[in-house]
C-alpha cells in the first residue's frame, strides 16, 4: 500500500512554487503595492467653521490611493553619495562646497543646496527617479494611516527627528525609523517630489498611481526640515517651492520601480 501511495504521489503535478520576492536594492527599502489613505485625517475647529484659510486646506480631502510597489532609499542622499555623482558627470557642485569638493565633516549628512533639476539628474544617473507625492506619503506613513507622524501620533522629540534647530541637518539614518524601515521621513531636510503643486489636486487626483498635475509653478517638497516646527513634520503636510530654489533645508531621496510578479514570469 505504501509503495502504491508513493508511486501515485510521483505522478501528481508538482505544486506551483510561490514567486521569490525581488532581491533588495542596495540601500533601499521595498514599499509593497497597496492602498492607503492620503491626506490629513484629523479635522480642527477651524475646519468645521470654515475658518481655515484655503491655502491650508490643500491636505484634504482624505482619499484612497493605490500604488504599485517601489523601492525607496532608506535615507536621504548624502553629501558623499552626491560627490560621486558630481565626480562622474561634472554636474555643478552645491554652492557651499569649497573648491567644488564635499566638506568631509558633512559626508554622512543629507546633501542640500540642490534644486529640483539637480535632484532629478542625480536620481537618473543612479538609475532611479524622484518619488511622486503619493509615493512619498505612503512611504512616510510606514503603514500607519490616519496618524500624524511616521511613528504615530506621539509628539515629536529629539530622539525621533531633527527639527526646530539652528544647527542644520545631522547624520542620516539615525532617527525616526518607521514601519517600512525608512529614516528621517520627518525632519532632517525637506525632500523634493516629482509633482507640481496644485492646491485642489486631492479633490480630483486619480485613485491609482497619481502623478500630480501636468504643469505648475511650484514643486512639492515633503517631510519638514531641521529648521521647521513640529506641525511641518507631519506625514500629511504639503509644502511647495520654485523648482530652481536651492536652500540649506531641502534635499531628496530616490525611488525605483519594484519588479512585479509578471516581470518574474
Amino acid at each position: 500500500m505504501r509503495l502504491a501511495i508513493a508511486i501515485f504521489a510521483l505522478l501528481l503535478p508538482a505544486a506551483a512554487e510561490e514567486p521569490a520576492p525581488p532581491p533588495p536594492a542596495p540601500g533601499m527599502v521595498l514599499i509593497p503595492a497597496g492602498e492607503f489613505q492620503m491626506g490629513r485625517a484629523k479635522t480642527t475647529v477651524d475646519d468645521e467653521k470654515g475658518m481655515r484659510p484655503l491655502i491650508l486646506r490643500d491636505d484634504r480631502p482624505v482619499h484612497s490611493v493605490r500604488l504599485d510597489g517601489y523601492w525607496m532609499d532608506a535615507t536621504e542622499v548624502t553629501h558623499a553619495a552626491y560627490a560621486k555623482f558630481v565626480a562622474a558627470t561634472g554636474h555643478p557642485a552645491p554652492r557651499h562646497w569649497p573648491d567644488g569638493k564635499a566638506p568631509a565633516m558633512r559626508s554622512d549628512q543629507p546633501v542640500y543646496n540642490v534644486d529640483w533639476n539637480d535632484a532629478k539628474a542625480y536620481c537618473e544617473w543612479a538609475g532611479k527617479r524622484l518619488p511622486t507625492e503619493a509615493e512619498w506619503e505612503r512611504a512616510a506613513r510606514g503603514g500607519l494611516d490616519g496618524k500624524d507622524y511616521p511613528w504615530g501620533d506621539e509628539g515629536v522629540s529629539p530622539e525621533k527627528a531633527r527639527y526646530n534647530t539652528p544647527l542644520g541637518p545631522g547624520p542620516t539614518g539615525k532617527l525616526g525609523k518607521n514601519g517600512f524601515g525608512l529614516f528621517d521621513m520627518a525632519g532632517g531636510v525637506s525632500e523634493w517630489c516629482s509633482d507640481w503643486f496644485e492646491r485642489d489636486y486631492y479633490a480630483h487626483s486619480p485613485a491609482e498611481n497619481p502623478q500630480g498635475p501636468a504643469e505648475g509653478l511650484y514643486k512639492i517638497i515633503r517631510g519638514g526640515a531641521w529648521s521647521d516646527s513640529p506641525a511641518r513634520l507631519k506625514a500629511h503636510f504639503r509644502n511647495w517651492v520654485r523648482p530652481d530654489q536651492k536652500t540649506p533645508n531641502i534635499g531628496f531621496r530616490c525611488v525605483k520601480e519594484a519588479p512585479t510578479e509578471d516581470d518574474a514570469q
